[in-house]
């Protein structure tokens, strides 16, 4: 008797979230966040309008408040007579208003030990592309982290205009404030559309919504090709058909696909499957059993989300649990602003801030090292409250081992020439997510513009593609002023090519369309122009069409006989 292959099944369908898949909420892409640190480094520039520059329209009160942070942490241009009234006890006292003055002239101290700010500034400076157009953030991470890998120090423009020596125990400190800055700037773009945005936010959070309704219907169609005693433990049930890559530090969509998932899963009136009848719940598997700080509790104490261990045991026909449960896999490859490495036991905890719901969606990102920058963050400990009363907004306990983690803890990692070594839940997050694209037969890059430069994700799809014998598709969802209304293919991608080409030749949409032709073929590719999330909004654009989505994530063309996600 000949035995049978082993496939092992995965989502069919890999979405990247890249940075263009927020920016219409007015969340910095790695463009715009290469301008800010371009401006913030302008030697030519007072203090102040450098953080205009780089901050932009935002509450003025954040402009004065990152401006006294940069001053803390040694802005060179601090004895500057336009930034004379910036004089640094009056910042410390402005900052810090409800500490002494030796423990304000004592948390600068320790600012200024973890970050180093007067070093990043002249990286900034030594970085190619000296113009606003041209500097790249990944320039500035691969300086940094080139040399950091070689244990070697250089030479970088100096405050006087002389050059002058970076030693590499100084770099560390300058990545740590490179990141930092990066998140909090993610913050308040975050906190900007909170404000101004709110429309566009449920949106997306609709969206969410409707990815939860099609897995849900996926679910109990599924369900009704199983013998009983195989029902619900095999991943064709439990696993959904497709999975998310965030390219983006930010946890926005993830925090809207909890909400979603929790708001239906604890409802008074939750869906049921199967006989006797069970609450049939969703969840998402974040490719490393990670723990979450938990988002409504009183304590630090952490909350694990699903993974498929769990999963499996919950859906074990031998064991009636009374509920049957779905996963979702969600992958952060380069790490999350919400993540905190432990410095003491390396453990990974999750922070989501304080509160489910639209209402808590403030305190999201975790709070940065002012005070004025914490958002809605409330102590939930002895040790918590102590770090606050001595100016350490930022501290979060470690949930397994009580450590107290700061801004910096937070393990992020650029698509750079030069990562170094990852921590283990990095590398097993991109382990999972690799192999997870094994089973993909359709990829769907959302603001993700596939770089030339990006050599990784581009020999992973290639990989993928020859191995499907050249029949793997790609859907491409960016954003230009020419809109190609709806989904374009074959021939009409070349005809759209030759309009952007005549009428914005500088579109940063043509160097993506020209690399996904190279890499998939143009008779495997379509391409939708029109943006998130004008592509799944229904054509009046006001709400999301489930039609929409479901020919986003599942075109006919990829997947003509499944009607799971058709009907």
């Amino acid at each position: 008797m000949s035995l049978p292959e082993y496939k092992p099944l995965w989502p069919e369908t890999a979405i990247f979230w890249g940075a263009g898949a927020t920016a219409d909420l007015g969340i910095s892409t790695t463009g715009a966040l290469g301008k800010a640190f371009y401006y913030l480094g302008r030697p030519e520039m007072p203090l102040k309008e450098r953080v205009k520059k780089a901050i932009g329209e935002r509450d003025s009160e954040w402009e004065e408040a990152v401006a006294d942070l940069l001053l803390i942490l040694g802005d060179p241009y601090v004895n500057n007579q336009e930034d004379s009234q910036l004089e640094l006890s009056k910042v410390l006292q402005r900052q810090f208003s409800e500490l002494s003055e030796d423990q304000r002239y004592r948390r600068a101290s320790e600012l200024k030990h973890s970050y180093d700010w007067k070093t990043l500034y002249a990286i900034i400076q030594a970085c190619p592309g000296q113009n606003d157009n041209e500097f790249q953030l990944v320039d500035l991470f691969n300086l940094i982290d080139m040399h950091i890998e070689n244990h070697q120090g250089f030479y970088a423009p100096g405050v006087d205009t002389h050059s002058a020596f970076i030693a590499v125990e100084r770099l560390v400190p300058a990545r740590n404030t490179l990141k930092m800055l990066t998140t909090l700037i993610h913050t308040l773009d975050f906190q900007q559309a909170l404000k101004t945005k709110k429309g566009k936010l449920e949106l997306y959070s609709e969206f969410a919504e409707t990815l939860y309704e099609l897995m849900l219907l996926e679910g109990y169609r599924l369900n009704e090709q199983f013998v009983e005693r195989e029902k619900r433990t095999k991943r064709k049930f439990y696993l959904f058909s497709h999975s998310f890559i965030s390219m983006n530090w930010d946890p926005i969509l993830l925090w809207m696909l909890f909400n979603a998932h929790k708001g239906h899963n604890q409802s008074e009136t939750p869906p049921m499957i199967g006989n006797p009848k069970s609450t049939f719940k969703m969840f998402h598997d974040l490719g490393h059993f990670m723990g979450v700080r938990q988002i409504d509790g009183d304590t630090p104490e952490v909350w694990y989300p699903f993974n498929e261990t769990v999963v499996q045991r919950i859906n074990d026909p031998d064991h009636e649990t009374g509920r049957r449960v779905r996963v979702g896999k969600y992958y952060f490859p380069h790490g999350c602003s919400g993540w905190r490495e432990c410095p003491n036991c390396g453990k990974l905890t999750m922070y989501m801030g304080s509160a489910w719901g639209t209402d808590g969606s403030s305190a999201l990102f975790p709070p940065m090292p002012l005070p004025k920058f914490s958002f809605g963050f409330a102590a939930r400990s002895a040790e918590e409250e102590q770090a606050q009363s001595d100016g350490r907004s930022d501290a979060i306990q470690c949930s397994f081992c009580g450590t107290l983690t700061e801004a910096y803890h937070a393990p992020l990692i650029m698509q750079s020439s030069f990562k170094g070594k990852h921590p283990s839940f990095i590398e097993e997050v991109q382990r999972d997510m690799r192999v997870s694209l094994e089973g993909a037969k359709h990829i769907v890059l959302m603001g993700y513009s596939l770089p030339t430069d990006d050599v990784i994700y581009r020999s992973i799809l290639a990989s993928r593609k020859n191995r499907a014998n050249g029949r793997l598709y790609c859907s491409v969802v960016g954003y230009s002023n020419i809109s190609t209304n709806g989904w374009v293919e074959g021939k009409e991608i070349d005809s759209y090519i030759k309009k952007l080409q005549t009428r914005d030749p500088e579109s940063p949409l043509l160097k993506t369309i020209q690399s996904v032709k190279d890499l998939f073929g143009t008779e495997y590719i379509r391409l939708c122009s029109d943006g998130v999330p004008n592509v799944f909004l229904d054509s009046a654009g006001e709400s999301v069409s489930i039609g929409k989505v479901r020919d986003l994530l599942y075109p006919e063309i990829v997947f003509p006989n499944r009607e799971v996600y058709r009907s």
